[in-house]
């Protein structure tokens, strides 16, 4: 704003063919940086009452704003009176010129003074949205540690039962396999980070380890999986497959005659990846869907839900023999 009524001015007394026009360019520019010195004072002033409202700080500097115009206003014209030749007395010889200066000043420092405290509100508002955001970014990430940590106790006692009952059935060398081989899945889980996304190949790498202990369990088991080269680095949340895979075989394959299976499919399509977990066996009498059943599936919708939204589907079908269950969501490669 002072540069650009530097430059008018300037122009203007050009135009003119003003006598004095390199001594005026000077003294404008010396009155221009003692307005632009008022602003920075003004500045400073609002910058010390950060802890104040907003509107406090506006009716500070409208309040302010006026009494520098005139104190800018005054001296501009005693200044350029004494360019002209007139004695600094400080004695106004011509008040019609002198109320033009108050006048035009006054409604310069008021413009400024709205353009300042328009730009401040709107890094104010920008910084209110953004801490806004973060806000919404750290419930939204502890909600999904929560749901991821809400599965860990279930998933360890799912597994802890499995090896109990090799030990009861006096299988303790399966059940010592079993227990290594918990540890080693427990090791590598437990430092992931849960809002974090996988390759599909370490996801199910991951399974594949547990699989391996509920196959010491139920060696009838047969374990088969489809991953395609192309989707082995497609992203998914982590370990978004294992309440689905303990599923599989504590309501399906611990209920079902031998020989069992238990199968996970990936695929694509329609720029979707799709996840397909399915058990087969001749289940005995009906196998009823327990609360571990509920709360892992609906766990599963928590977790896609905060992280797709609308863009995800799980759907599950029970079938002749065994049940499915199929996970979609949009496609990412890490």
């Amino acid at each position: 704003m002072w540069g650009s009524t530097f430059v008018a001015f300037t122009l203007l007394s050009f135009i003119e063919s003003e006598r004095a026009f390199g001594p005026a360019a000077a003294m404008r520019a010396a009155v221009m940086l003692l307005g632009i010195g008022f602003c920075y004072a003004l500045h400073r002033l609002l910058q010390s009452m950060r802890s104040h409202r907003f509107s406090t700080r506006a009716a500070t500097l409208i309040i302010a704003a006026p009494v520098v115009a005139e104190i800018f206003a005054w001296t501009n014209y005693f200044g350029f009176a004494w360019l002209s030749g007139a004695p600094l007395a400080f004695v106004v010889e011509d008040w019609n010129a002198a109320i033009r200066q108050l006048l035009l000043y006054t409604w310069f420092f008021i413009a400024w003074s709205g353009l300042y405290l328009a730009i401040e509100y709107s890094f104010l508002a920008r910084g209110e949205q953004q801490r806004a955001a973060e806000l919404q970014i750290h419930a939204h990430r502890a909600k999904l540690r929560a749901l991821s940590n809400q599965l860990n106790p279930h998933f360890l006692f799912n597994s802890l039962n499995s090896i109990s009952a090799l030990v009861l059935e006096g299988r303790r060398e399966d059940g010592d396999k079993a227990l290594g081989l918990l540890s080693s899945y427990l090791r590598q889980t437990l430092s992931l980070d849960p809002v974090a996304d996988l390759p599909l190949s370490k996801e199910i790498d991951f399974h594949r380890t547990y699989l391996a202990v509920e196959q010491l369990r139920y060696p009838d088991m047969q374990v088969q999986i489809d991953l395609p080269d192309r989707l082995r680095h497609a992203a998914v949340p982590a370990l978004i497959l294992q309440p689905i895979i303990e599923n599989a075989i504590k309501h399906g394959v611990a209920r079902s005659k031998p020989p069992t299976s238990v199968r996970v499919v990936a695929g694509e399509k329609a720029g979707r990846l799709e996840l397909r977990v399915e058990n087969r066996g001749a289940v005995e009498g009906r196998a009823p869907r327990g609360e571990g059943h509920r709360i892992g599936l609906e766990n599963i919708r928590s977790r896609l839900h905060e992280r797709f939204g609308g863009e995800q589907e799980l759907v599950t079908t029970a079938k002749e023999n065994g049940f499915e269950a199929k996970l979609s969501i949009p496609l990412a490669f890490l």
